[in-house]
């Protein structure tokens, strides 16, 4: 008996399975990350999650075995993280509007990119996982995980406020009244969820309206006009 024909059906099922539980815990994911928005993270039940993916309770619990938790924080990630795709194309949009301002003959100087960039970079990350952290925020007195979910994005979002802060002073280009400390506690403050959830879900600006404001608000607190 010959049992190759065994072994190359084994081979072939294991990609297979491996593909299925791929996407089984991607639709959980997606489905949960929906309901938290929606809901909030401690009304939204894995009972909620399973009806929303149309899977069994029993499948939740097989793909994220720390249940609720584990989930948010795979959906966070994922949101955080981004797509490929829709970032190259945020990316190209920047450089078109870039080559229209050159078409037009307006003077672009370096730090006017590196606002744009940051903004732009800023605004994409708060567009897809906004929702979620402001999730985290909001449950953070119901809730022990998302207290530290909370807190730990406060601390990176303070951190990289910081050396943002330390760069632009290292090229001459805050004002000569803003301190290092302060312009890390201004970008700290115009980067955070909170202030995103306000504007675009609260007031309901629209994500240009918000990107403006928040480009031309980092330039007049704290940025020199002679910048270049």
């Amino acid at each position: 008996m010959n049992p190759k024909p065994e072994r190359d059906r084994r081979r072939y099922d294991s990609p297979l399975r491996a593909e299925a539980a791929r996407r089984t815990r991607a639709t959980i994911r997606d489905a949960a990350a929906r309901l938290f928005v929606r809901d909030g993270y401690v009304s939204t039940t894995v009972k909620n999650i399973a009806e929303e993916a149309g899977v069994a309770v029993r499948t939740v619990f097989t793909a994220y075995p720390g249940g609720k938790a584990e989930i948010f924080r795979e959906a966070l990630d994922h949101a955080v993280a981004g797509d490929g795709a829709r970032d190259n194309d945020d990316s190209h949009s920047a450089g078109v509007a870039e080559a229209e301002r050159k078409r037009r003959g307006d003077t672009v100087s370096h730090v006017d990119l590196v606002v744009e960039q940051l903004v732009a970079y800023g605004t994409t990350m708060l567009e897809r996982a906004g929702g979620l952290l402001m999730t985290s925020v909001e449950s953070s007195g119901a809730d022990p995980d998302m207290r530290r979910f909370a807190a730990d994005d406060a601390r990176a979002t303070a951190e990289n406020a910081r050396t943002l802060a330390e760069g632009l002073e290292h090229a001459g280009w805050l004002r000569e009244d803003v301190t290092v400390e302060h312009a890390a506690d201004v970008l700290f403050t115009l980067s955070s969820p909170q202030v995103h959830a306000l504007l675009r879900r609260d007031c309901g600006w629209d994500v240009e309206r918000y990107r403006q404001w928040l480009s031309g608000t980092l330039r007049a607190t704290l940025l020199r006009r002679t910048a270049r």
